[in-house]
């Protein structure tokens, strides 16, 4: 028996050094670091996103939805505090010395149908300690049981009864479905006068959900976290009676003009870099203030990720908040 244990490890050892030195060469040519390729094969093997979308799926992540989301005991260094506003369940998250009054409002992303993953809760983490600013991430109704009219709806009143508490404004930051929804509402504020936010950090949004992009099949065979295919019926989903071009649903087609700035970064490797793209094209055409941050050979949500190039867009990340505190 030891015997057969001593061989099953040093097959699994083998095994191990030649796939580093396998990741090595091709993060060697591909010029990304080598945790970047090892933890774009794991997205592969392990992602929940590429679960076909049926019915199954569905139900489940409806039951999923409805129970209270928590956070993972112990995962967190900064002190985190539950409330309930406007309906759904809100997060405080605090440093252990506030640097400054203003905060931050925090929408996670998830395709409009996931909770928080713990890769959110430990970003969220992170940019708290280093900065010194509160968070403030909202349990916002996702589909299947509700459309973007309900998000708009309970993310609305807390953003108000945000601003009632305080006297400052508010940083709003956001990822993947929920750097849509962070722009979509913005634009909204925008149109209807309302007090805006002190700027938007975007990372990967998605920003058009029909996903008609001529250029998205080609970006689609480079992604290993999402499919098109298994987006567009979420995106119809979360639209509810909506046209899917509907600024709120997929806002690439909202108003550009009186926006606070906007700073998106994107990775070349994944199937929202097209619609990154036009939609940084189209802030530079209306003259929008913004910053744009494109990641060469980097994946969906890559400065959540434990590697190199994620600790460099924290970096950023965290030197942008500073900036607006």
């Amino acid at each position: 028996m030891k015997r057969v244990l001593k061989t099953a490890a040093a097959i699994a050892g083998a095994g191990a050094l030649f796939y580093t030195a396998r990741a090595g060469r091709a993060a060697l040519f591909e010029e990304r670091s080598i945790e970047s390729k090892i933890v774009e094969d794991l997205i592969k093997v392990f992602n929940f996103d590429l679960e076909e979308v049926d019915a199954k799926m569905l139900a489940k992540n409806f039951k999923e939805n409805r129970k209270e989301h928590k956070i993972r005991e112990n995962l967190l260094r900064s002190k985190a505090e539950a409330y309930w506003d406007a309906g759904m369940k809100v997060f405080r998250i605090l440093p252990g010395k506030k640097t400054s009054t203003r905060r931050v409002l925090y929408i996670h992303g998830g395709g409009y149908i996931h909770q928080p993953s713990p890769f959110h809760w430990l970003f969220i983490d992170q940019m708290v300690q280093e900065t010194g600013l509160e968070f403030i991430v909202p349990i916002y109704p996702k589909t299947p049981e509700f459309s973007y009219e309900s998000a708009y709806d309970a993310i609305s009143e807390l953003y108000g009864n945000l601003l009632d508490e305080g006297e400052e404004e508010i940083i709003l930051v956001g990822d993947s479905a929920g750097g849509g929804l962070a722009i979509g509402f913005t634009q909204w504020l925008a149109t209807e006068n309302m007090t805006l936010p002190r700027g938007l950090i975007i990372i990967s949004p998605w920003l058009d959900v029909t996903l008609e992009h001529h250029e998205m099949e080609q970006y689609a065979k480079y992604d290993p976290m999402l499919r098109p295919e298994h987006l567009k019926k979420i995106g119809r989903l979360w639209a509810g009676n909506a046209d899917r071009s509907y600024y709120k649903v997929s806002p690439i087609n909202g108003p550009l003009t009186g926006l606070p700035k906007i700073y998106l970064f994107v990775g070349e490797r994944e199937i929202c870099l097209p619609d990154s793209r036009e939609f940084a094209a189209k802030l530079e055409a209306a003259g929008a203030p913004y910053e744009y941050y494109e990641y060469p050979m980097m994946n969906h949500v890559f400065p959540q990720y434990p590697i190199r190039e994620g600790a460099r867009a924290r970096r950023q990340i965290k030197e942008i908040l500073q900036s607006l505190a």
